[in-house]
């Protein structure tokens, strides 16, 4: 099924070629949204439509890692998936943005384009190839585990709606903000709650959780829209937990990550959300997104009970290629 690692791969199937963003790219655009319409689309996903149905020189430089395959038939493009590089490991490619047209489905199509991005990823050294899927989603489940994908976990995506009440200001205040001697006990609470089998699918850029002079420089040069705070156990410089908020400028939403660890309470990771919330009150008034990976229920119940309401859930999944047949 997977090409050698050392030949250059070519499709094999007369419809299938790889995309060419100039000519391609607006009726990716339409598929995509016809294929997601009734999923919640992330910044990052609204973005790349609008690149694709308005592609220039711009994006083909902001684009220029990725790539993928499309299925054309009787001039007609009826399927699509993309891949790249994760640029946090160097052996693993991701794919993405798999879509059918619903007229054509049940036909190996979507199959086929998704074989051809693992052909080209194996034919580029790839080790790996991971991608995510909606929990919900069980013919593309299916068809992934058929090809030999693993599942390795679930993420759970959250939003909290703008028009919310802010957290009570007049709560006991028992976070403080994150100084760089947190490194290494941060760090551990990142290890913690992102296992290193959620890393495969989506890029895992540990920059972010460690503190010290370049964290703080990178900051501050993009106006200090990151922030960490923390909340102490109390014994040998341990955390109880730790969260981080990013305030967006141009994006529909803020973001907010908390990371407690194995003896925080859910009222403790409360507190932690909403130390983050309050510092997001600084900036201008939009909804709030978290994800946290469905490791246990601490993390999970705390974001219900500040707010934050389930949007979806995506399988992490991967394709270990050694264990491929040719």
């Amino acid at each position: 099924m997977v090409a050698d690692a050392r030949t250059v791969f070519s499709p094999a199937d007369p419809h299938i070629r790889q995309i060419d963003p100039w000519r391609d790219g607006r009726a990716v655009a339409n598929l995509l949204e016809t294929s997601f319409r009734d999923e919640a689309m992330n910044d990052d996903g609204i973005r790349l439509i609008h690149a694709l149905r308005n592609y220039g020189l711009l994006d083909a430089l902001t684009l220029g890692g990725s790539t993928g395959f499309v299925w054309v038939e009787e001039g007609q493009l009826i399927a699509n998936a993309s891949v790249q590089r994760n640029y946090t490991r160097r052996d693993t490619w991701i794919i993405g943005n798999v879509a059918t047209q619903p007229a054509y489905r049940n036909r190996g199509i979507g199959r086929a384009v998704v074989e051809a991005c693992i052909q080209y990823a194996a034919s580029r050294g790839a080790h790996y190839i991971a991608l995510q899927a909606d929990v919900n989603n069980k013919p593309a489940l299916h068809l992934y585990e058929k090809l030999g994908f693993q599942r390795l976990g679930e993420v759970t995506h959250y939003l909290r709606p703008a028009e919310l009440d802010p957290p009570d200001d007049e709560l006991p205040r028992r976070t403080r903000k994150a100084r760089w001697s947190d490194r290494a006990a941060v760090w551990a609470l990142a290890q913690r709650n992102v296992p290193e089998r959620f890393t495969f699918a989506e890029p895992f850029d540990a920059n972010m959780y460690r503190l010290g002079l370049r964290w703080s420089l990178l900051n501050a040069l993009n106006g200090n829209i990151e922030q960490w705070r923390v909340m102490d156990a109390g014994k040998g410089g341990e955390l109880l937990g730790a969260v981080r908020t990013r305030a967006t400028f141009e994006g529909s939403y803020h973001h907010l990550e908390v990371l407690p660890n194995a003896n925080a309470t859910v009222e403790d990771a409360v507190h932690l959300i909403e130390s983050g919330l309050r510092r997001l009150e600084d900036y201008a008034t939009k909804p709030v997104y978290a994800a946290h990976a469905c490791i246990d229920e601490t993390p999970h119940a705390a974001l219900r009970a500040a707010g934050f309401r389930p949007t979806r859930t995506l399988v992490h999944m991967r394709l270990e290629l050694d264990e491929c047949e040719d």
